[in-house]
């Protein structure tokens, strides 16, 4: 008995997330190979399949660096964000790599003590679940358009600033937009104020933009179920803990999205841009992990992460987890549509 009410989009990606684990446990040679379940459609099954195989390519290519995540997680700021050049100097100059490693096949990258600081792994999104994630994009123009910003701190507001934003040729609109079924707005914390449901999935296009990322959605998640077993559950419970509370308060609005809502995690971030500065994720916390997916039309993209020593090719397709609170990363500037 499935623990996620059939009626909600994200039972199916609970049904994918437990095909992929038991695919990749087949496969590095755990358990007995499985049938996939009928309840997944074609599309969404091939693309489970091929990302169990990316999984298990990287879990049998691991890289041990000198680095002790526990204890540079506790030097860190509350609100560490990862732009100021002399505190990164000083936290380079105290822990420093012992070198740089470019990665372009997938690995695990794991620290001294056998802890994992990042998964990586090239093209574990295939060509058909890519195009959900493209046309989701190009839905979604109005709201990015409306979201750049002028004359502001482009290293402080640098999700929506200009100047990490181009003109596409292939009619992407540039833009850094929040979706979420329920959550705080900025600087409204619990408990004087309740979760609600993001801006943008509050417009006429909410249901549409939820059923075009139903896809995209479940594949992260499966991939979040193999990465950090922890992490998957703690967002599953999360979110069935959300529906009892707008079920509760009687929040229909709040009820409705989070049936239509395929994503395991609470909030997703599409970003339309061409530059990402290197920052940390100041909200985040030393262990959780976010996944960072890409796609669209450009070469030579390269991640950087400084603080571990590693730079991964980031070309479309690609998924990385990795704590973004520990890990100072940015994306350098590419000519992209």
């Amino acid at each position: 008995m499935s623990l996620v009410p059939v009626d909600w989009a994200l039972a199916t990606t609970h049904i994918a997330s437990d095909y992929v684990c038991r695919q990749f446990c087949a496969i590095v040679g755990v358990t007995p190979k499985i049938l996939p379940p009928p309840e997944l459609d074609v599309v969404l099954m091939l693309g489970c399949s091929h990302l169990a195989r990316i999984l298990a390519d990287a879990y049998l290519n691991p890289v041990t660096i000198n680095f002790d995540m526990m204890r540079y997680s506790e030097v860190l700021q509350k609100q560490e964000r990862g732009v100021n050049p002399c505190r990164e100097e000083f936290l380079l100059t105290r822990y420093p790599p012992d070198h740089e490693i470019i990665l372009e096949r997938p690995a695990v990258v794991l620290d001294k003590f056998g802890l994992i600081v990042l998964w990586y792994l090239p093209g574990a999104i295939d060509a058909a679940i890519q195009n959900d994630m493209l046309v989701a994009t190009m839905m979604m123009s109005g709201p990015l358009g409306k979201s750049i910003t002028r004359g502001t701190s482009p290293k402080e507001k640098w999700h929506t600033d200009e100047s990490n934003f181009q003109i596409s040729e292939q009619g992407f609109t540039s833009g850094c937009i929040n979706l979420s079924p329920g959550w705080f707005l900025q600087a409204h914390l619990a408990p004087q104020f309740q979760p609600k449901v993001s801006a943008t999935l509050k417009s006429d296009n909410g249901v549409a933009y939820c059923r075009v990322m139903c896809r995209p959605a479940a594949l992260v998640a499966a991939a979040s179920r193999v990465m950090h077993s922890g992490l998957y559950w703690s967002s599953l419970t999360t979110q069935l803990g959300l529906g009892v509370w707008a079920d509760t308060h009687q929040t229909q609005p709040m009820g409705n999205r989070l049936r239509e809502w395929a994503s395991v995690f609470t909030v997703v971030a599409v970003m339309c841009n061409w530059y990402t500065p290197l920052h940390r994720d100041a909200l985040s916390r030393a262990q959780w992990f976010d996944i960072m997916t890409s796609v669209g039309g450009y070469t030579l993209a390269r991640m950087k992460m400084p603080n571990i020593g590693i730079e991964i090719a980031y070309n479309s397709g690609v998924m990385a987890g990795t704590s973004g609170r520990i890990v100072r990363h940015g994306v350098n500037w590419v000519n992209s549509d």
